[in-house]
């Protein structure tokens, strides 16, 4: 294999949506010095069909010779394509998805057991697929894309006390009326609610609110939690977080990087030191998680950790 081929990857996911995670994976594989290769397979798809997106990925793959083919969990296509890649470069599943996504969709765990490595982004995830059968798999987090996600100028719409970016979810209604009956500015941003936030007013609706509510699609998965909260943090907002699983004190120290709460009432607790303390205190929550996840939980660090794996295999 040439040194150009050394440094290439094959990336088969969503790279042609600006807001899609794997467009900053891409961009931290490039900050490694790779060049990468999309292969946008639901576009294909959508376009011309299974069979063409099957022959343009194995032909890619075929003439690049890369040293790695990630499939981005790839929902939808034939599990024994991997297979086919495995002939001309290693492959590895990175799954960034909950349990229940995946039950939606069972032929992910195929690709991981067809592929020379696989991830999730979640420990608690990781431990499903092993129980599925998938022996190659380990646990690496999202990460955050410092380029979009930071502290940025406020905007007075925008302001509030605590705001809360995703969709409508039951629970999510459940938290929301506890924050309202606690007479605080609340607002919640996302299909069923105020029209959904991606990248840059992502980034201005966290700077304008004091604090963010985090709560996952799932909350009953051990070591767990979505890239919203890598990006609450990053954007330097203290952050209020869902934790019934009493799990993510291993990667976050509750009062000093963001804070944690399992029920209503220890919310309730919560909102009440705010209202009493003031957002001084908040702020300095709010500055350490933040160096936290720059520390810990960028996407060059996700990056990182993948490449560190693939080259203690060889």
């Amino acid at each position: 294999m040439n040194k150009t081929m050394d440094k290439t990857i094959v990336m088969v996911g969503v790279l042609d949506v600006a807001s899609s995670t794997n467009v900053s994976m891409a961009k931290s594989f490039m900050k490694f010095g790779y060049t990468v290769i999309p292969v946008n397979y639901r576009t294909i798809i959508r376009n011309s069909g299974f069979a063409t997106f099957y022959k343009v990925l194995v032909d890619t793959v075929k003439h690049y010779k890369p040293i790695l083919t990630v499939f981005c969990k790839c929902n939808g296509i034939e599990p024994d394509i991997v297979l086919e890649c495995n002939k001309y470069s290693k492959t590895w599943l990175w799954n960034m998805d909950p349990i229940e996504t995946i039950k939606r969709c069972p032929e992910v765990i195929q690709h991981a057991k067809n592929a020379n490595f696989s991830s999730c982004t979640g420990g608690g995830v990781n431990d499903y697929f092993r129980r599925s059968g998938v022996l190659n798999g380990i646990t690496i987090f999202d990460g955050l894309d410092t380029d979009i996600f930071k502290p940025t100028y406020v905007l007075d719409r925008y302001k509030a006390d605590i705001s809360f970016i995703g969709n409508e979810t039951p629970q999510r209604n459940k938290f929301k009326r506890i924050l309202e009956s606690a007479k605080l500015d609340v607002k919640f941003y996302g299909m069923g609610y105020n029209d959904p936030v991606y990248n840059e007013e992502f980034s201005q609706v966290c700077s304008a609110s004091n604090m963010m509510l985090s709560l996952n699609t799932y909350n009953d998965i051990p070591d767990y939690f979505s890239n919203r909260l890598l990006r609450y943090l990053g954007c330097g907002t203290c952050v209020l977080h869902y934790d019934p699983t009493d799990t993510l004190y291993k990667y976050f120290v509750h009062g000093k990087d963001l804070l944690f709460f399992k029920d209503a009432d220890q919310l309730l607790k919560l909102i009440n030191w705010y209202k009493n303390t003031g957002i001084s205190e908040v702020g300095k929550i709010a500055l350490s998680g933040r160096e936290k996840v720059l520390s810990n939980y960028t996407w060059d660090n996700t990056i990182h950790s993948i490449l560190s794996h693939i080259n203690s295999k060889e």
